[in-house]
């Protein structure tokens, strides 16, 4: 079984860690700790792909949240098959991070997709309409309304993505 590397992005305490434990764990914890450097999480799942299901391995590098210097991001970056962007939906400047994320990603990661989590849906509404429309339109982006407290939209999110991957059959570690 071959393993597919996503890299999890986005800034500090939007909850990158939270969504990856909650995936591979299915475990939440309130305590915050900032991820330095990069967290390896390696997870295998079936993915329903076309009647059949297909087993898959996952390597989720989690990716601190500090703008890193372009040299180190290219080596973390180096090899993924996809990436996923969060952004932390109680931030009222959430969208900038976001597109200098996903600009990062498209720039780096041509071709490969991107699924997009507007984390914290638990304690913060749902944006309207237009900005996830113009998020999706932009990078061709997969958008969900996570939480990583409660666990809402998070599966569907890594599964959705892995099925994107599968599709292209890209960048396999």
């Amino acid at each position: 079984m071959k393993a597919h590397k996503v890299i999890v992005v986005g800034d500090f305490g939007v909850g990158k860690t939270s969504l990856i434990r909650r995936y591979v764990l299915d475990v939440f914890s309130d305590q915050y700790r900032a991820t330095l450097g990069v967290h390896l999480y390696k997870h295998t799942d079936t993915i329903p792909i076309a009647g059949t299901e297909e087993q898959v391995r996952l390597v989720l590098w989690d990716i601190e949240g500090a703008p890193l210097p372009g040299e180190q991001m290219m080596r973390y970056s180096l090899g993924a098959s996809g990436a996923i962007v969060v952004g932390d939906l109680t931030r009222p400047d959430m969208a900038e991070p976001m597109r200098r994320a996903a600009d990062m990603v498209e720039a780096r990661l041509p071709g490969r997709p991107i699924g997009i989590a507007l984390n914290k849906r638990d304690i913060a509404p749902a944006p309207d309409d237009a900005s996830v429309a113009a998020l999706k339109d932009r990078y061709g982006a997969l958008i969900a309304c996570t939480s990583a407290k409660t666990g809402d939209a998070v599966p569907n999110l890594f599964r959705d993505l892995t099925k994107r991957i599968l599709g292209g059959k890209a960048g396999t570690v």
